[in-house]
């Protein structure tokens, strides 16, 4: 415990750095940060599918994810399409040259179905804290704001869910897939998100701009509920890979998939309410 919450408070420090130092290599550090967990996250997938006897083509994987990143980092996802497809058609090439035709339904899917998983939403997470003028935000640092309201919220509820969770939790969501979880600790995970939400629109000036309290209060429930179900999918694609982790960070947390999970589902869903209500 005491190794998770130093890395976490260690993590997030260079997280406020590198979205508020306002130093001119700062935002090459959220780059590196989101590059890191994304390729780590993709390798981590990869190795669960290879416990299941499937050879994924983790490279041509590796390249989408990335080149989803690339995209909305430099190029504001303008050139989605594109390298969605060119990047498909060498998975594509690499699979019918230089793999065996057995499992190749299998090995294919695998190979693109990971690079989606991580990849598209950790290019969203890039794009919301690059450009987060795009809707309409007055404050220039808007990006940053959403970056730091979607993790503290997230986090909330992975603390909150442990804290009620593990002394209280009685009545089991999914017994089998992932016992430790109950409806209790979703409550409590609930709770602590709705008043992570609340208290940084009540504290930070600039929050409390952004966000109306319906927003502060609601959208951190919605990534509570969400988050859930990220981490229960991770959970179940772990159970059938017959792995405790998704791998080992050093971190207390597991692997990187452990420690994203949540993010994997909640940034794409924030990204759409922005579009959706913001654009």
């Amino acid at each position: 415990m005491i190794l998770r919450i130093a890395s976490s408070v260690i993590f997030f420090a260079i997280l406020l750095f590198g979205l508020f130092s306002g130093v001119r290599f700062a935002h090459h550090i959220i780059l590196a940060i989101v590059v890191g967990a994304t390729l780590l996250g993709t390798h981590e997938y990869y190795n669960l599918a290879r416990r299941l006897k499937i050879r994924p083509s983790p490279w041509p994987g590796h390249a989408i994810a990335l080149a989803f990143l690339i995209d909305a980092y430099y190029f504001e996802f303008h050139h989605f399409v594109h390298i969605f497809i060119t990047c498909f058609w060498v998975l594509l090439f690499t699979q019918v040259l230089l793999k065996s035709f057995d499992h190749a339904v299998a090995n294919t899917a695998t190979s693109l179905f990971g690079s989606i998983y991580v990849g598209l939403p950790m290019a969203i997470v890039l794009y919301i804290s690059k450009y987060g003028e795009t809707w309409g935000y007055a404050n220039p640092n808007a990006g940053s704001y959403l970056i730091v309201f979607l993790v503290v919220t997230t986090w909330a509820t992975d603390i909150g869910g442990y804290l009620i969770g593990k002394p209280f939790g009685r009545h089991k969501i999914t017994p089998v897939m992932s016992p430790n979880k109950s409806l209790e600790g979703l409550i409590g995970g609930a709770a602590l998100s709705v008043l992570a939400g609340v208290l940084l629109k009540a504290c930070w000036p600039e929050m409390r701009v952004m966000f109306s309290w319906s927003e502060a209060a609601g959208l951190p429930l919605l990534f509570s509920i969400l988050g859930v179900v990220g981490d229960l999918a991770e959970s179940c694609f772990k159970r059938d890979a017959c792995a405790k982790d998704s791998g080992r960070t050093y971190t207390g947390h597991g692997g990187m998939l452990d420690i994203i999970d949540s993010m994997l589902l909640c940034a794409p869903i924030f990204f759409l309410y922005l579009e959706i209500t913001k654009a």
